[in-house]
């Protein structure tokens, strides 16, 4: 819990710096308010106790995002990140995320208040979780924008993941407020110390589990498609959706865990409100 101790400060800190120009020009304090923008909100979520289960937990998730122009971001979801390039279309720079840990008991999301309760990681310990350092690249025609995220675990399971997507979005205006929208296809990937971390069953782990043991291949791990929409309800205040479905890949599926306690079918939905500073 303390990166996200860490990530609320960085967002607090940069939430003061357009205050710190209020003395300003009214001018410069617009220029200000237009290149930073932070939003809090929270939301509801139905998604899966854990990837590959087929239990779902409720989880009542914070919202907290903050954005410096098109160069920087921080929120819980995609981390902390600074777009080193930002031109013609291109966004490439490092990120640095956190992953929660997986608990043996019920999937242990720290955001869970309801839901979970059911025996699937019996036997196979807990997972901590991961800070992991990686880069992303995203290229946008729009509609369209292409978006490749790579991250190595320096704690936690250490092992590299990532995941590629495709997205086509845009803004449906009618006599109410406009709604704006995205979707699209993405694959997600790992290589074999991050698959055995979550999905491989080691010789002790098979002893206390009951299931036989299982060394998982990096590779693909999923594949599925994913949907946003938001309405601005004022101002200041707006609503968003999001919907996902996952199809897991033989890396996962294989695993006894998925394929005897699971499911390869993921799916999760989510309603939001945000306020916008």
């Amino acid at each position: 819990m303390h990166i996200v101790r860490f990530l609320i400060l960085v967002l607090f800190v940069a939430a003061l710096i357009p205050q710190n120009h209020a003395t300003a020009a009214e001018t410069e304090a617009d220029k200000i308010q237009k290149e930073w923008q932070l939003s809090a909100g929270a939301g509801l979520i139905v998604a899966p106790a854990f990837t590959g289960a087929k239990t779902c937990n409720l989880l009542a998730v914070p919202d907290i995002r903050i954005t410096y122009k098109e160069l920087f971001f921080a929120n819980v979801k995609d981390g902390i990140g600074y777009a080193v390039i930002n031109r013609d279309g291109w966004r490439v720079g490092p990120v640095l995320t956190y992953t929660f840990s997986r608990s043996e008991k019920d999937g242990g999301s720290p955001f869970r208040i309801a839901g979970g309760n059911s025996n699937a990681l019996q036997g196979m310990g807990d997972v901590s979780g991961t800070v992991s350092l990686g880069g992303f690249a995203e290229y946008s025609l729009k509609p369209l924008k292409v978006k490749l995220s790579l991250h190595k675990g320096i704690t936690g399971h250490e092992g590299v993941a990532g995941e590629a997507g495709i997205s086509y979005g845009g803004v449906v205006t009618h006599n109410g407020p406009p709604l704006i929208y995205s979707f699209g296809p993405h694959v997600k990937f790992g290589d074999q110390n991050y698959t055995n971390a979550y999905w491989g069953i080691s010789t002790e782990q098979s002893q206390r589990s009951g299931l036989e043991r299982y060394h998982a291949d990096g590779g693909i791990t999923a594949y599925g498609v994913n949907a946003f929409a938001m309405v601005p309800w004022t101002k200041a205040v707006s609503v968003s959706v999001i919907a996902g479905f996952d199809r897991l890949a033989p890396p996962v599926t294989n695993s006894p865990l998925v394929r005897i306690r699971g499911a390869e079918n993921q799916a999760l939905g989510g309603l939001f409100l945000s306020y916008g500073f």
